[in-house]
């Protein structure tokens, strides 16, 4: 978790080295947008999957989140406050 400075956190899921590992270390030549390595989509279906269950379980464990800007955040998650 990492604060925010209007007191909100993120909160962050991250893939474990193997994964992450053959996800990022595709040499760029060898990308292909249109279809990526199934490493990289497996990673992304990993992240947005994850992403989701952190929003529905911290969202049921009644603290007010919604998805951070992923352009700055990435796939963190910004919780801001526990909801009574």
């Amino acid at each position: 978790m990492d604060p925010l400075a209007d007191g909100g956190v993120l909160v962050e899921w991250n893939t474990g080295p193997e994964l992450t590992a053959a996800a990022l270390n595709i040499p760029p030549g060898e990308l292909d947008p249109s279809n990526l390595p199934y490493a990289i989509r497996h990673y992304e279906t990993v992240h947005t999957c994850m992403r989701a269950a952190l929003l529905g379980i911290l969202a049921s464990a009644r603290f007010h989140v919604e998805e951070a800007d992923g352009h700055t955040y990435g796939t963190a998650v910004h919780v801001w406050g526990f909801r009574p």
